[in-house]
């Protein structure tokens, strides 16, 4: 797993953070202290016109002047990535390092440069060691992306995991971390399904397993037969009842599919008395019915079962709104989006009551927020289904 190049942009977030550390990087109690602080004060001086070059003379000033100084030493070899003198950077850090071991920042700029010279096990033990240690999140991300590189290549997923845990926790909106997890995920995916196929071929978590999978890719015909086969070695098992019933409305809408699918979520109910994800799916069978009342009696169950159910509170105000109870109907969709904002047609159904209801200004909102998720989910199963039509 490849990512970007490292960044000038990192590396300078990197170096400031060290220049202007004061947790016991600066060593300057010598009887030069003085003119060491002179030459510390010309080298920000420096960075912050873009004057590498003098900053680096300044440094190397201070090393004459002390010669264990280890945020001169640091930031020296930071000049140097910042640079892209690898090599000169590699020793500044490296005797950094050794006269400071315990600095995590310096063992994480040294792992990243390691990296960049084509030393993926030095840069792997530095970094592993280094990113638990770090306080600064820019750094910590730049550690962290790279180190899932070199898990990712070498097959240590388990480890990558808990690297991307982290990550995720960090920032979760961030597209190169979540894209990370994409590709770490999909690998643990296909290894399990692998897995599953050597050693327990003729299971039902194989079958299922497949049939998730096949559902993912858009495929519920062939998913159908693989939660078949599933359910014919464990016909005990709710939420195999759930999944096929699920992938049979996804498959089709024909009267008889919808009886098929009843039929599943009823198996699932009757092993599980308390799943309210089967009592919603047959109220929304019975939306897609026009049995209104049905609808309504599934989806006041499945509520009662989980008073978070986002599904049954949309169930029940799409039936509130057909008796003209627009205002109880509006605090359910209200609290449906709440617990599902992600869901499209939650947005459409609120927009079109707020349009019922005068609220002009909030139904424009919610059905450009409708549009949004619409053409972001179009255009993801296009690019991932691009022989299929839209569902």
């Amino acid at each position: 797993m490849k990512y970007y190049p490292l960044s000038i942009t990192s590396i300078g977030c990197a170096f400031l953070f060290l220049l202007l550390a004061t947790d016991g990087l600066a060593q300057a109690n010598s009887s030069a202290g003085q003119e060491i602080q002179h030459y510390m004060d010309r080298a920000q001086q420096a960075l912050r016109a873009n004057q590498p070059d003098v900053a680096a003379h300044a440094y190397q000033a201070i090393l004459k002047l002390d010669p264990r100084n280890v945020e001169a030493r640091a930031n020296l070899g930071v000049v140097a990535m910042s640079t892209g003198d690898w090599s000169e950077a590699n020793e500044d850090l490296d005797a950094a390092l050794k006269l400071q071991p315990s600095n995590s920042r310096v063992e994480a700029l040294l792992g990243l440069c390691k990296m960049r010279l084509g030393r993926p096990t030095e840069a792997r033990k530095l970094l592993s060691t280094a990113f638990p240690k770090l306080e600064d999140p820019k750094l910590k991300r730049e550690v962290g992306l790279r180190l899932l590189s070199i898990q990712f290549d070498s097959g240590e997923l388990d480890q990558a995991s808990t690297v991307l845990a982290t990550l995720q926790a960090l920032s979760p909106a961030d597209p190169a971390i979540s894209y990370a997890a994409f590709r770490i995920y999909s690998e643990l995916e296909f290894q399990a399904i692998e897995s599953l196929a050597i050693n327990a071929p003729d299971s039902p978590q194989f079958h299922r397993a497949l049939a998730e999978h096949l559902v993912n890719d858009g495929r519920n015909e062939a998913a159908i037969i693989e939660y078949r086969k599933a359910l014919a070695i464990s016909p005990d098992a709710p939420d195999l009842h759930f999944e096929l019933g699920q992938a049979i409305v996804f498959e089709s809408h024909s009267d008889a599919s919808l009886a098929d699918a009843q039929k599943e979520f009823e198996s699932s109910l009757h092993l599980n008395p308390t799943d309210a994800r089967s009592e919603c799916q047959l109220g929304e069978i019975e939306t897609l019915r026009q049995n209104s009342a049905g609808g309504t009696s599934h989806f006041a169950n499945a509520l009662k079962l989980d008073s978070e159910s986002a599904c049954a509170k949309a169930g029940l105000a799409e039936q509130l709104t057909d008796e003209g109870k627009e205002q109880q109907a509006l605090e359910y969709l209200q609290a449906a989006v709440r617990s599902d904002p992600y869901n499209e047609q939650f947005h459409y159904h609120l927009a079109a009551l707020y349009r019922r209801t005068g609220n002009r200004d909030e139904a424009a909102k919610e059905m450009e927020k409708f549009k949004q998720l619409r053409e972001m989910k179009d255009e993801l199963h296009q690019a991932l289904h691009p022989n299929s039509s839209s569902q």
